[in-house]
């Protein structure tokens, strides 16, 4: 009895961990951002685009992330449109990447961000 309850309990364990492992290396995976279109400027405001980058690069269990974000641009609403950006890490790190809008659609645009780069 005792062993069939132990073995249950490891088949268990391995299922809730290859459950969090696929969910946490899609979430690192999916680098997709949504933000609302300034109307009168026609772009998302480059602090927006720096706030949900630091947001995405921050784990949510493990805080690690950047001391900040800096972008260079605001991001303009045309599809392809570019801004670079910085993380800041806390040992005086920083890491380069670019992001890029890959959709318009009513008053939104969807942009993602490549891996900080080394």
């Amino acid at each position: 009895m005792r062993t069939l309850r132990a073995v249950g309990l490891t088949l268990v364990g391995t299922a809730l961990l290859a459950g969090s492992l696929t969910a946490g290396s899609q979430w690192l995976r999916d680098r997709n951002a949504t933000s609302a279109v300034h109307r009168t400027t026609d772009t998302v405001p480059r602090r927006e685009v720096a706030r949900s980058i630091s947001d995405h690069l921050s784990l949510p269990v493990i805080p690690r992330g950047p001391r900040s974000v800096d972008c260079t641009h605001d991001l303009r609403a045309v599809k392809g449109a570019r801004t670079r950006c910085t993380a800041h890490y806390l040992r005086g790190t920083d890491r380069d990447m670019t992001v890029r809008v890959v959709r318009v659609r009513d008053g939104e645009i969807t942009y993602v961000h490549d891996a900080p780069h080394r």
